[in-house]
């Protein structure tokens, strides 16, 4: 009797969690569409601990285009600068366009989502230096 119940427990876990995978794209759009300001506070605070399945999906979702409240320029982009050496209290008033340059290919970077998860897990420079667009800008201005 008992290994029937086990059985039917693992079942109804393989089940839930095949739902709960699913269903992810769509809770991460409902939790970004119902309450945006609790969305944006969540995906800018690097220290928010999310499941990791919804991690993944978020992820999934930035470096698709769907920042939803995400400046990479203001977030993500100070997060890497500093692990390259560098702070933007380094460019002086003459050189904010070059701030201004990097903070735009931010914006605009194809793999902000391996930048946010990478910024999340506190990945070192040699891992973010493999992915991140800027990073040889980076390491000349340090």
């Amino acid at each position: 009797m008992n290994i029937r119940i086990d059985c039917l427990v693992t079942g109804m876990h393989r089940i839930s969690d095949f739902f709960y995978k699913i269903s992810l794209p769509k809770l991460v759009f409902d939790v970004q569409d119902g309450s945006p300001e609790t969305y944006r506070k969540m995906i800018q605070d690097a220290d928010f601990k999310l499941e990791a399945g919804f991690e993944r999906e978020v992820a999934r979702q930035l470096s698709n285009g769907g920042l939803w409240g995400l400046s990479p320029g203001e977030t993500l982009m100070p997060v890497m600068m500093s692990r390259f050496g560098v702070s933007k209290s380094d460019f002086s008033s003459t050189e904010s366009s070059q701030l201004e340059a990097l903070a735009e290919a931010c914006n605009n970077c194809p793999v902000v989502g391996v930048c946010w998860k990478s910024v999340r897990s506190g990945a070192s420079v040699e891992e973010s230096r493999a992915f991140c667009p800027s990073a040889e800008k980076f390491e000349r201005r340090s």
